[in-house]
């Protein structure tokens, strides 16, 4: 149960994103207990003009008179909304970092008295979401009324109080466009930790480790080699690496969907994605599924077949370097029960597993746990594509427990 006498909420309107840079314009504080509202515009001092007016209705007209918070005012603040006692509740951390920088200029006492709670890590989406996962999308989902187009701080104070006590201190999953509530049973996929940044906060007892990579071989490409601006290229890649492999592919498309049955289903985003279907050739090449997609397609899989008359050594290398010249098996599920946590394997054997990764920038530490998990003591490869340097990398990755 929540207790509203626990919680104040605190909205900032801002001038830009930047909370070193962009101007505070207001600040807005509910007192949910007492249904008491705060709201107080701030001048301009960093900037001549309001940028954000679209978005929250704030002109410079209405900041003409205007002044900073002073000291008094803070104090009295404090004083009347609890600040020092009460979890202050925001969705986002730009509403923390304003308060804390336009504090710090002003010469302001008392953030270091406030205890402040992001509740918008409770929700789990993409780091690559089309920007559909917002406040006022999740209150539609939850038959949250009062969404408005122009946002102004007293009413999303209001609309992020109510979303709060929906959402009842639970823990939320964004996948494909649909918002599911975790559950305790719901074992994770250690990729999701690459791509959903908040599931930090959700999985219990992963070790600390450090890890660190040596690159073992390089086949140079000769280009050009285009590269398509969607993941429809690393689609396009991994494919045609498995089909010169020819791993043996474990299904375990049960025991996935019954995990997935453990994700209770909420309600859906409205998707602003641009999406292709296709659909995998045993020859490495992708075939479109809608007419208006061919022509695209077609362009992916001239690249495929010049990436495919080149890849021979490396392929060699993988099968009896890595492999050993035994059986290879890719999408070998390997569970964790301590960390409550499962992995899919791109190439496996009893011997070594190598993860495929399509994208020039790779953080290491960021997908660490997925190879972690997945080696089992095994050795551990990452395989991925310099777009820039036009070369197949393949580095052994080694970790340390700390």
């Amino acid at each position: 149960m929540i207790n509203p006498s626990d919680y104040v909420v605190l909205d900032v309107e801002t001038n830009g994103f930047s909370s070193l840079r962009d101007d505070l314009l207001s600040i807005s504080i509910y007192k949910p207990d007492e249904n008491k509202m705060y709201n107080r515009f701030l001048p301009l001092e960093l900037d001549t003009k309001v940028h954000t007016t679209k978005y929250n209705g704030i002109t410079k007209k209405m900041l003409r008179k205007a002044t900073p918070l002073c000291q008094d005012e803070v104090n009295a603040l404090i004083k009347e909304y609890e600040l020092d006692k009460r979890t202050i509740l925001t969705y986002g951390n730009l509403d923390e970092k304003f308060i804390r920088n336009y504090f710090k200029r002003k010469g302001l006492v008392g953030y270091s008295l406030m205890r402040f709670h992001n509740f918008k890590r409770d929700i789990i989406s993409s780091s690559f979401s089309s920007g559909n996962i917002t406040k006022d999308n999740l209150c539609n989902i939850f038959n949250i009324d009062g969404v408005s187009l122009v946002h102004s701080g007293e009413n999303d104070c209001l609309l992020e109080w109510k979303l709060f006590c929906k959402m009842e201190g639970k823990k939320f999953f964004v996948r494909d466009n649909q918002l599911y509530e975790l559950t305790p049973d719901y074992i994770v996929p250690t990729s999701y930790l690459s791509y959903y940044p908040n599931f930090k906060f959700v999985i219990d007892m992963l070790p600390k480790i450090k890890v660190h990579s040596s690159v073992i071989y390089e086949l140079s490409l000769v280009g050009p080699i285009e590269k398509y601006p969607s993941n429809i290229t690393g689609i396009s890649v991994e494919h045609l690496i498995y089909s010169m492999v020819h791993p043996i592919k474990i299904d375990s498309s049960i025991y996935l969907a019954e995990n997935s049955k453990n994700l209770k289903y909420i309600g859906e985003f409205p998707s602003y994605d641009f999406t292709i279907s296709v659909v995998c050739n045993k020859d490495g090449t992708l075939s479109a599924v809608e007419e208006e997609d061919r022509e695209y397609i077609e362009k992916i899989n001239n690249t495929t077949r010049q990436l495919k008359s080149q890849l021979s050594p490396l392929i060699h290398y993988i099968k009896y370097n890595i492999f050993q010249g035994k059986k290879i098996y890719s999408q070998e599920l390997v569970v964790n029960s301590d960390s409550n946590c499962l992995s899919l394997c791109d190439l496996s054997n009893k011997f070594s597993v190598v993860e495929i990764k399509t994208t020039s920038n790779l953080n290491l530490n960021s997908f660490k746990y997925q190879l972690y998990y997945q080696s089992l003591g095994r050795d551990c490869y990452v395989l991925q594509i310099n777009w820039s340097e036009l070369k197949f990398v393949l580095s052994k990755v080694f970790f340390e427990i700390v």
